[in-house]
Formats: C-alpha cells, structure tokens, sequence
C-alpha cells in the first residue's frame, strides 16, 4: 500500500458535500466518520452514525454529506497492488458500505500517527507509514470482528495537543492563528508554548510555520496557475508582497523564476 494524502480529525461546515458518482479513479478511500453524516448508499439516502467507516474502492460511487451544523472524519488516500488486495480481503473488511464500529479512539489514533510522518517527512517516515497502514487494517479487522478494544496508552494532553498543533501547521498552514493565539488554545504562556515545540520538534515555531507556508507555495506555484495574491492567500500569507520576500530569501528565486523552472 502507498499512502498518497491523509487527515486526521478535519471538520466541514453544514455546506460540506461529496458528489464522485464515478469514483476518484486510481485511489482507495477510507473514512473515519466521527459525527452523524448523510451517505448515499444502494440509492438511497442513509444518515449514518458517529464512530462508523466506510472504504471506498478506486471505482465506487463516493456520495456524502453533512448531516446537522459539521462534518468531522479521519480520512487517507492510498493505492493498493494485487497482494493488498488479498490481505485487506483476509481481513474480511467490508467495501463501499458505511459501518458502524462503536470506539474509534484506537484506529483513529493510528491516522493521526499517520498523518504527522506523513507530513513531517522525517527519518523513515516512507516505512513507518507502510507499517502504520498494515496496523490500521488489522486493528480496525479486530474491532470488526471479535469486538475488541485494546486502548493504547495516552501521552499527555500537552504532548497530544503539540503533535495535532504541528500536524495543523504542517498540513494547513493557511489555518494557523498567530503563534500567540495557539498558545492560548493549549492554555500555555507564549513562551512556554514556544520552548515545549522547539524541545519536541527541534525547530522554532514560527520557523515551521514559515516553512510550511512556503512549501504550500511551491506546490501550488507548480501544479496551479493561480495568481501569486491567490497562491498567497491559500498559503497563509497577507499579501504576495509578503510571500515573495520570504521565497525569494529561502530559495534564492522569485515564485515567478520557480514557476518558469518548474512548469
């Protein structure tokens, strides 16, 4: 299995909706559903439960909806050969049905896992993920079938809520307050909201933030052809001006010089 992009506790509006009626081509999908949600299933519309999933293959009809004021999951794209096939089949999980699985707490702790090596890109991130992927599908097989729930040990509520700070910073960059302000939502004084980061993560806050935003940037400079005040405002920047400077400074060209090199 290849992981392609994930997310870990992602929230949506009451204007949320999904409406792939040919599937999404070459990736499967799996959704952890943690609020009640609107789901097409044999035709009809079905409200689902909190605490359920569903795995889409790459060619199934993916439609869905917020039910109520928000939509809250856990989801993760990825591909699959012919021997995962076979393994996620000796699993007896279920395909393209929404399914109610009671705690989530365990497998959903495996996606955020996920979701920071993904995005932190660190020493083995690549292995660590295909270990972490083989977990879920066995771990969410047991909850299924033998009704188990083996609670993992929970780090701190600080450490917890550093690890979901830098995996918002990493992913959404455009989504980030001031460094201040996540302070406040640890309930943590500036300053010891910045040295617990650089102590667990060996990098300034703000640093991360910048860089971050950066490599938003260039992906869109390379995939897109929005405008620079557009790329800007989706990478978290208050002007192109401000954008600019801080690239041209990090990577030696202006966006525009990268785009011509990269397109």
């Amino acid at each position: 299995m290849e992981l392609h992009v994930i997310g870990y506790n992602h929230s949506h509006d009451k204007t949320f909706a999904i409406d792939r009626t040919k599937g999404i081509g070459s990736s499967w999908i799996l959704l952890l559903i943690k609020t009640p949600a609107v789901f097409m299933q044999n035709g009809k519309e079905v409200i689902t439960k909190e605490n359920s999933f569903i795995l889409y293959t790459s060619d199934a009809p993916q439609q869905y909806r917020t039910y109520g004021d928000k939509y809250v999951d856990d989801w993760f794209y990825f591909s699959v050969d012919d021997d995962d096939k076979e393994f996620i089949g000796n699993l007896n999980i279920p395909y393209n049905t929404v399914t109610w699985l009671g705690d989530i707490s365990e497998i959903s702790s495996i996606v955020q896992k996920m979701t920071y090596e993904f995005y932190t890109a660190g020493p083995h991130s690549i292995d660590a993920i295909k270990h972490y992927l083989n977990i879920f599908f066995i771990k969410l097989s047991r909850k299924l079938h033998m009704g188990l729930h083996f609670p993992s040990v929970k780090a701190s509520a600080k450490y917890e809520g550093m690890i979901n700070v830098r995996i918002r910073i990493r992913s959404n960059p455009v989504s980030i307050p001031s460094v201040k302000e996540l302070a406040n939502e640890l309930s943590m004084s500036l300053s010891s909201f910045q040295h617990t980061y650089q102590k667990m993560f060996g990098v300034n806050v703000m640093t991360d933030i910048i860089n971050s935003r950066l490599q938003c940037a260039k992906a869109l400079l390379a995939t897109t052809d929005l405008t620079l005040d557009s790329i800007a405002a989706q990478s978290g920047y208050s002007n192109a001006f401000h954008l600019m400077r801080q690239f041209k400074a990090k990577f030696g060209l202006t966006p525009t010089e990268y785009r011509k090199r990269n397109k």
